[in-house]
């Protein structure tokens, strides 16, 4: 009896750790705006059903041209083309439009964008629509930007864009940022660079905060401020937004790294956010959660060919076997099975130092998505809030 004492102080000092280590997790979903499974009516009843479940964000891919190769081929497993319920147009529901109708639909839910090829817009009719949205959404709108990657070439080809070398990508995406700050928070902004050059603009509404939160979609922020997106995250970044492959213990020393890059740099990282974008299939047994994303392998062969995240200069496709092999190991790379398995899953990427997840389910039809939708709610939300 004499230890009972000891041990209730014990488990009561746990407790709260847990309590303050997870309790700020802040859990999105990604819903349908884009792959087989989308249509009007499905973009907004999962939008309202994340804020009726406790989501704190709904997320959404962006892109302006998508091929009906690239929908069939839909990376990460967001609706099988072979489903009779599903659909063969090439939807992708545009970023701004959407978030703001949307918004109108909800009360308290946040809208992101994981993340927005920048560069495929004009940076001060991009700055004006981003801060209507704000305004009419009352500050919901989280602005995950990026500068694509190799796999997105042909969609800059095909609009007439050019598509820089990485690091001045990184230069012009700075440059599109520091324009559209300008018209957030001036009377008449002007602004004269390498590709951004306007005088006397002035653009009302402007955010309610003359600021919008930006969210950096590179692969990682490791490796000193001369790497052009860690750079770019000191300058101009509030948060970082990617995941996929990338493991716990990667994803804790990129913190660490950026970390001690931004305290010589001076940056305040006090409210730096940490998204991570996992992928995952749930079910009420192991059978059903692989049930959920088995088919990828099937209908997804050439997913590769449209996946960025797999691919990098050093190793060109991360599969060892080749690009064929992308769908299986996609999945393998999930989390996949009962929530007790997704509730380890994020409880590794918590510790490792993510405030953040945007979760990508995978299933073959609208229905998967529901359930997993619902089944994560009930069963791994209370774990972290």
């Amino acid at each position: 009896m004499k230890h009972d004492a000891p041990a209730k102080l014990i488990f009561i000092l746990l407790e709260r750790y847990f309590e303050n280590k997870l309790g700020k997790v802040k859990f999105g979903a990604r819903i349908p705006t884009s792959g087989p499974v989308s249509s009007t009516q499905r973009v907004v009843e999962s939008a309202q059903l994340a804020e009726e479940l406790g989501y704190e964000s709904a997320w959404i891919m962006d892109h302006i041209n998508n091929s009906f190769e690239r929908h069939k081929q839909y990376p990460v497993g967001m609706g099988s083309h072979t489903d009779s319920n599903n659909t063969n147009n090439p939807n992708q529901f545009e970023t701004i439009s959407a978030f703001s109708f949307l918004a109108g639909k909800t009360e308290r839910l946040k809208f992101g964008v994981g993340v927005m090829p920048v560069l495929l817009r004009d940076a001060v009719v991009l700055g004006k629509e981003i801060a209507t949205m704000d305004q009419l959404s009352n500050s919901r709108f989280i602005w995950g930007v990026g500068v694509s990657n190799i796999s997105d070439k042909p969609e800059f080809v095909s609009l007439g864009k050019p598509f820089l070398k990485y690091a001045d990508r990184y230069d012009m995406l700075g440059e599109y940022t520091a324009a559209i700050k300008a018209i957030w928070s001036k009377e008449a902004a002007s602004f004269h660079g390498k590709y951004v050059n306007f005088d006397d603009v002035t653009v009302y509404p402007q955010p309610i905060n003359k600021h919008v939160p930006i969210w950096v979609g590179a692969y990682t922020l490791a490796g000193g401020i001369e790497r052009p997106a860690v750079k770019y995250a000191i300058d101009h970044g509030d948060g970082w937004i990617y995941g996929f492959l990338i493991k716990p213990d990667n994803l804790r020393s990129m913190i660490q790294d950026f970390g001690e890059t931004a305290k010589k740099a001076g940056k305040d990282m006090s409210h730096f956010d940490w998204c991570m974008q996992l992928r995952l299939a749930m079910g009420p047994t192991t059978d059903e959660a692989n049930r959920q994303c088995e088919w990828i392998a099937r209908d997804q062969p050439s997913m590769a060919k449209y996946a960025g995240y797999m691919w990098n200069k050093k190793e060109g496709w991360r599969d060892a076997e080749g690009a064929t092999e992308a769908p299986k190991s996609s999945v393998e790379t999930a989390s996949v099975g009962t929530p007790s398995t997704v509730v380890k899953t994020v409880e590794q990427f918590v510790e490792a130092g993510a405030t953040h997840f945007d979760l990508w389910y995978m299933y073959p039809n609208y229905e998967g998505l529901v359930m997993q939708m619902k089944l994560f709610a009930k069963e791994v939300m209370p774990s972290f809030t």
